[in-house]
């Protein structure tokens, strides 16, 4: 948490994977809280990894868990999906690639970071794209404006490889073990406002009263 300690504007940092269904889930949530805070709080994206590295393809089991999993986000958040992914053989669930590809915007052009992440996003739960290879993350950067020879001289960098690791470091630093998760940052002062997925009332009930919370007294 070191490169927050110094800033005086309350930010709000969120801790999200772009392959994962609840963050996929909550993006309208967390659409509308950064439009009623925008101009009062800064924002903070956070790459968590979700299964950075992963190696062995989905068994049947993995499978099971995960199609559960997209059934209850999209009962509760009414988010489109295409369930053709399950038909998928040998899919290797890394999320590795589609973090760096986030991050990679960010050093790319900062203000398309969230919008890389919810590209990425309907890409793989809407689209059912693959989002682990990184043609498929380069056609999306292309999409927002980024040249594709750019954006994979960039994505393929041993500096973004490094940055993505910091990431999902500061992740671990805040204990976010659970995605999505949203905390404020008051100067030193760090509040969980979410660990997984929260309605609108509810999130901005709790900002309110860690706002509150952060005033000198």
């Amino acid at each position: 948490m070191e490169k927050y300690d110094l800033l005086d504007v309350p930010h709000l940092i969120y801790v999200m994977d772009p392959m994962c269904s609840w963050c996929y889930g909550f993006a309208p949530v967390l659409h509308q809280l950064k439009k009623e805070q925008e101009g009062k709080l800064n924002f903070k994206l956070v790459l968590g990894g979700l299964r950075p590295g992963t190696t062995e393809p989905m068994g049947n089991e993995m499978k099971a868990a995960v199609k559960q999993h997209w059934q209850e986000v999209e009962k509760a958040t009414e988010q489109p999906f295409d369930f053709g992914f399950f038909e998928r053989e040998s899919f290797v669930y890394d999320t590795e690639p589609a973090c760096r590809a986030v991050v990679t915007m960010r050093y790319l052009q900062l203000e398309k970071e969230l919008e890389m992440a919810e590209e990425v996003q309907r890409a793989f739960y809407a689209r059912n794209n693959d989002v682990t290879k990184a043609d498929v993350l380069a056609e999306i950067a292309l999409g927002l404006g980024i040249a594709e020879d750019t954006f994979l001289e960039k994505f393929h960098s041993d500096e973004m490889k490094e940055k993505t690791q910091q990431d999902f470091k500061i992740a671990r630093h805040l204990q976010a073990n659970a995605f999505p998760s949203l905390y404020l940052l008051v100067g030193h002062n760090l509040s969980l406002l979410s660990r997984g997925y929260r309605l609108y009332d509810a999130l901005e009930a709790k900002l309110k009263e860690a706002l509150k919370g952060a005033q000198p007294k």
